[in-house]
């Protein structure tokens, strides 16, 4: 996936993020974004991505079944690139 979004952060900045996957999860009902920020490729970093017409939000993950769902999800991201 070759995708970056704009995303607009809480100091009203904003930032230019590259998409490596989003995850639907039927288990959990929501979707989650990995993503880098631009120019730091190093960190990867997961958020439940929200869409609300024709915008979206991203939220913090703080469920520990979720956070592991996502560990594997990254992990396998990271394996196959």
């Amino acid at each position: 996936m070759d995708t970056t979004l704009t995303i607009k952060l809480k100091d009203g900045d904003s930032a230019v993020i590259n998409v490596l996957d989003i995850i639907d999860s039927n288990v959990y009902g929501k979707t989650f974004i990995i993503y880098t920020f631009e120019g730091e490729d190093k960190t990867i970093f997961a958020s439940i991505l929200n869409e609300k017409e024709e915008t979206y939000s991203l939220d913090t993950i703080t469920d520990e079944e979720e956070i592991n769902f996502i560990n594997s999800e990254i992990d396998r991201v990271v394996a196959a690139s």
